[in-house]
Formats: C-alpha cells, structure tokens, sequence
C-alpha cells in the first residue's frame, strides 16, 4: 500500500516541487520513497512495503526500462499471473506484484487490468509512445485524482493535497457545499475544486500527446439472475468468500482483522481463523455509551473463534479528533463514522500493518434497512400524502427522543418515484431543511437530478437491485471506500476488504433478490452463512453501525466549537448559509432537538475550509 503521484507533459513537476509532493502524502508510505524522472514525465512513490519487503521497490520497469509503474494497492493474483508472464517469455528481477503489472501490461496491452484481481490506482508511463496510463480498481477501494492544465500537462496523485503541493491552482467548486450538505461528500468523479477530477472506479485513462481519454474496463450486470437453488448458491457463496478472504492473507508485515461485533465482520475473520496457522489478531473498541458499543459482541466472536482479542475502550476528545481529521482530509467528509475508523486504524496499527475487514457486506448483500423501507413507504404514497402535515408538524418532531423515528416522520412525505424517495432516505438533510438553510449562491439542485436520472436508467432487474446499483456508484465509491482509505492510510495501515472481491460481487449481484431480502430479513444469505460459522445469538440482533454519540458530543465537549465555527464572522463571511438559520439550528439542538444532521456536516465544511481553503 502506499501514496503515488507524477505528471506527463511540457509542465510535470521539476525536483523541488516533486518532493513538496511526496512530503505531503508520505503517511501513505512511510518506508521508503521512490522516483522515476523522463522527457517531460516523472513518477513518484511513498511505499508501505507489504509484499517482497526486501525486493520490491518502484517505480519498477520492463526489462528494457520502456515502461515504468508506481503502483498503490495489491494484487492478490499476482503469483498466478507472474507463472502465466514466465511461460511467455518474461523475465523478472523482483518477487513482488508490482513487477508483474509491468510485464502484463507489456504482454497485452490496455487489456491488463481485466486480469487483476486486488485493490489498486496505478500509473505506467510508455516511453514508446510517450503515453501514460491511469488505472483504478473495480470497486473504488484505492484513490486516484488528475488535474489538466492549460497546456496539456496531466498531474496524478493518491490525495488532493499532493496535486496542490505540485503547484496545481485550485479554484473552490460552489456546488459542493450542497452535495456535503446533501449526502456528506463530494460526488465523483468531481472534487470540491474545479480543476481536480477523480479517476472513476473500473476505469483507464490514457494520456497521449496532450490528449486524454478515459473508458471503463468493467460494469456489474444488475439485469442479470441466477436460476438456483438457496442452498446451492449459499454453498457456492461460502465457497467465494472463503476464496476472497485466502486471497487477502498474503503478507510479509503482522497482519490482523478488524472485528467490529457486526457479521460482516465475524464471517471475514471466521475464515481468517480456519484459514490460518497462527491465531488471528482482532482488534475492536468500545465506547461507554451502550447504544454505540459493540465491543461485548466482538469479544463474544472472538472468544468463540479462538482470537488473539485486544478491545481498547475509548473515551476521546472530540474537539481534538476533529482537527487531526480536518489536518488529514483534503476534500469535505461529514461521515461521522470516519472517527471510530480512524481511532480503530490507530490502535490497531500498533501491531499489525494489514487489516482485514467487512466492508462492502451490506452492498453487495443487501443488509441495509433502506432497501426494505424505501419501496414499501413509496406503495404507500397516497396514505403519506394525507399524514405529511402532521409528521412533518416542528412541535411533534420537537418532542421526538428517538432517532430511528425521527428518521422514519421524515419520510412521512410524497415523492413522485421511488429514485426521488430514495435518493430523500440518503440525504443527510430534507429538501426543505436545505433550502431554508443554504444561500442561493451554494444551492444546486444539480446532485439530486443526477441522481434520480441515474437511478431510473435501464439495466437493473427490479427495486432492490435499482438501490444496490445506486450504492455501488454512490455511496460505496464516495463515502464509505473514501473513510476506509483515509481513516487507515494516515495511520500507515492497510485495510484489505473481502467482500468486495469482484468474483463475489459479481456473483453476489447475479443472486435472486428473495435470497438477499427475504420478508424483513435483510443480508438473508450471509446471516444464514454467519449462523453455521458462531453461535445465531450473535447473528440474530439488532444492526448498529459504527456510530458515535454526534448529537451528545454537540451539545458537550464540541458545543464550544460548534458555536465559534459557525458563526464568527469568518464563517458568516463564506455566505455559505443563512445566518439566521444556523442560529436557529443551534438553538434548537441544544435545547434537546436533534439537529447533527446538520450541524454535523456544517461542521465538517467549515474545518475542511479552514484547513485547506484559507491558507
């Protein structure tokens, strides 16, 4: 795992400015840093050294140094594809999975990155045609942004930051104040700036003489299902996640299993224990706070696996994990779940420098609460029309305490399909909340257009699969894949996620929706799979996430902060939002009423530009 940057064309970045680069990502890899300088391209590495420790160092070349890789990720059918490169006539001079990149690339040209199977964001510069290629991974596990500049020059990196710290100009994107607002995060393949892109996941770009271009490799079929018995495909599923989870266990560095008491999780290192020799190391933590603790849940899981266990019971300081956050992200993050990945990240690091986790387990499984809610609540849209007004009354939801029916009022309301309901059940803030809130200036209805246009495209079979397929190209790419990186990667630690291994997901994907959903039972087929590996009494309980007590902590130990971000007059000077409504806002959730849905994400953008738009 590590950090890559460079740049192609008559203004790539001269020495001085190239170490400016690899100083600001230098958390990613921290173990040694490489570099390649050409005719107007040069690439740059920092390593977290994983496999061939000893031996695998870039940028790595071919054998006639025509072409040459920095690579960030892992390959785990590298020793499959490195026999298959031999036989062909390839020589190597390392043991690692970057090398093996080079020759296939060598061997079959663009076609490469349909025969990796890992997590990666990559960059080979071809000398023989002075082109450079840019590849991401099929799900989005690994970041890659790109900037253009007015003279064809094309710069990459692994974060945000380093491309400023190639002297990139920036201009701050306005309507990323409202999809922050929206759906806590920036859309891809957009940034918070006008010049900087991501490369989308399942993707190439290709440089050429001034020119690029940019084409997926891969797409799930979400039309596609499979004729099969359920105790057929749970055993062919097991079999896949069994095979995912071996795949991620090569490694020369301590590596461990990130046990957060939920099933994704438990099943992931379930095959960890049977799989390996040595007794797994799982790391969990806890809060004080009962309905955000699952550390009981994850000790249970571990003693009945046989775990070498270690919980660490926290009680942080959030106005401090904040400013490391803001310090750390370089593009506006109102996930609130990025704090306990981060602190997990933290305290694992400690003794493992590779993470398997369970991420991805509701997405490809359909283990989210929304895909039962959502098309149920729009069959009923002609009975919420008449209960709106008094779901939607401030008195009533002022007297609401709990959180989950909260949620549920307000989606006590018409929408006119089931892509506008969904896309309300995602948003962090209603409509109305946001245009009472933001200033014309910075509100754009432009991320909800795309996204109802998007969700009611062809290709998917039926509801379920229409939200799975929106998740996959949303929320998986833009937040949760964004907080795994981040959180993991400024602790130096790498995070390998099995369930999201392309053959189970496209396998995954292919399943009839009934084995996924099955009456109010969601994620059917992994429970079943989870009850046969621990005892169902670990399995059949209420899902938490990974949460931490937001709405406490505004009202406590960030109330402070929340007040002189808000409104002093640097933040009231962004015009970002309607003075009189922030008050308002503040006022009533410190009077009891739940407000973090808003204040959080407020929050978040005002660090995020104090860190990075006003220096």
């Amino acid at each position: 795992m590590c950090g890559i940057v460079g740049g192609v064309g008559p203004s790539a970045p001269v020495r001085i400015e190239f170490e400016k680069c690899l100083d600001s990502i230098h958390h990613r890899g921290p173990d040694e840093r490489g570099r390649y300088f050409g005719d107007k391209s040069t690439l740059g590495i920092c390593r977290l050294a994983i496999i061939d420790v000893g031996g695998g160092q870039q940028p790595v070349s071919n054998e006639s140094d025509s072409i040459h890789l920095v690579f960030n990720g892992e390959i785990y059918n590298y020793l499959a594809l490195r026999n298959m490169l031999l036989e062909k006539g390839h020589t190597f001079r390392s043991q690692g999975d970057s090398e093996v990149i080079v020759h296939l690339y060598e061997e079959v040209g663009l076609d490469f990155v349909k025969h990796l199977r890992g997590m990666f964001a990559l960059a080979i510069w071809d000398a023989r045609d002075q082109s450079l290629v840019l590849a991401r991974d099929h799900m989005g596990k690994k970041p890659l942004w790109y900037t253009i500049t007015s003279d064809g020059s094309l710069f990459f990196a692994s974060e945000v930051k380093a491309l400023r710290a190639a002297g990139v100009k920036t201009t701050f994107r306005k309507s990323a104040i409202s999809e922050v607002m929206q759906f806590g995060y920036v859309n891809a393949p957009r940034s918070a700036f006008e010049e900087i892109f991501q490369l989308p996941p399942a993707n190439v770009g290709v440089w050429h003489d001034g020119k690029w271009s940019v084409a997926p490799y891969w797409s799930p079929n979400f039309s596609k299902v499979n004729s099969i018995s359920f105790e057929d495909a749970k055993a062919e599923t097991e079999r896949l996640i069994k095979v995912a989870v071996e795949r991620r266990l090569i490694s020369e560095r301590p590596l461990g299993s990130f046990l957060s008491g939920g099933f994704d999780s438990t099943v992931v290192t379930a095959y960890m224990s049977e799989l390996m020799t040595s007794k797994v190391k799982t790391f969990s933590i806890g809060f004080d706070e009962a309905r955000y603790d699952e550390s009981g849940y994850a000790r249970a899981v571990a003693s009945h696996l046989g775990t070498d266990h270690t919980e660490e019971r926290l009680t942080p300081d959030p106005v401090f994990l904040l400013q490391t956050l803001s310090a750390t992200l370089d593009q506006p993050f109102a996930d609130s779940s990025i704090i306990p990945t981060f602190m997990l990240s933290q305290f694992a690091r400690r003794e493992v420098v590779v993470a398997l986790g369970g991420d991805g387990g509701d997405e490809v499984f359909g283990g989210y609460d929304r895909y039962l809610a959502a098309p149920i609540m729009q069959k009923l849209n002609p009975l919420l029309a008449l209960a709106s007004p008094f779901a939607q009354n401030e008195s009533l939801m002022g007297r609401v305490q709990s959180r989950k029916l909260r949620r549920i009022l307000s989606q006590v309301q018409t929408h006119t399909s089931l892509a506008s309901r969904y896309k309300s059940v995602l948003s962090l803030g209603q409509d109305g909340e946001l245009q009472k809130l933001l200033t014309g200036d910075f509100t754009s209805h432009e991320e909800s257009s795309e996204f109802v246009t998007s969700f009611s495209r062809q290709g998917a079979r039926d509801d379920l699969s229409r939200m799975i397929r929106s998740d996959f190209e949303n929320y998986l790419p833009g937040d949760l894949l964004v907080k795994a990186d981040m959180a993991t990667m400024a602790n130096s630690l790498e995070l390998r996620s099995p369930l999201l291994d392309v053959d189970l997901v496209e396998w995954a994907i292919s399943l009839p929706s009934s084995f996924k959903v099955k009456g109010r039972e969601t994620k059917h087929i992994l429970k079943e799979i989870a009850r046969s590996l621990v005892p169902a009494t670990l399995v059949d309980r209420p899902k938490m996430g990974f949460a931490i007590p937001r709405a406490d902590w505004l009202r406590s130990g960030l109330r402070t902060m929340a007040f002189d971000l808000l409104t002093d007059p640097t933040a009231r000077g962004r015009g970002w939002f309607n003075p009189a409504e922030v008050d308002r806002v503040l006022k009533d959730h410190m009077s009891g009423r739940d407000r973090d849905n808003l204040l959080w994400p407020m929050l978040s953008l005002e660090l995020w530009a104090r860190a990075w738009l006003d220096v």
